[in-house]
């Protein structure tokens, strides 16, 4: 019989896919913060060169009050809309995870944690 050692790894990722088809992501480890959504939206639109167009989900750390005040400090170079609750055939996004997960190589073990929290 041969034993298994490997420990199942979590990680979670949010991304973001531009109407041109590129794609930001940000990887990482326990639940999604309002913190961390900003950390994400700092990137993009620090990267993006115009102003950004957001689609969210009704995640609730996406309409924390922390968040609205980002939003509102920089609303001159990102806006948000969020997709009615219950609606994931609307979010491309969705299809990107749901390929990553199920098709993606499983061959090898996941030997390696993800970087420092972000």
């Amino acid at each position: 019989m041969l034993k298994v050692t490997a420990k199942r790894a979590h990680i979670s990722m949010i991304s973001a896919i531009t109407n041109e088809g590129k794609v930001r992501f940000m990887i990482y480890r326990e639940a999604m913060t309002q913190a961390k959504l900003i950390v994400f939206m700092s990137r993009l639109i620090r990267d993006a060169g115009r102003k950004v167009y957001l689609i969210l989900d009704n995640l609730k750390v996406h309409h924390g009050k922390k968040v609205a005040e980002w939003l509102e400090a920089h609303k001159e170079e990102i806006v948000v809309f969020y997709l009615p609750s219950y609606s994931p055939e609307l979010n491309p996004d969705e299809y990107l995870n749901g390929n990553l997960k199920n098709q993606g190589s499983f061959r090898y073990p996941y030997r390696h944690r993800v970087g420092p929290e972000t």
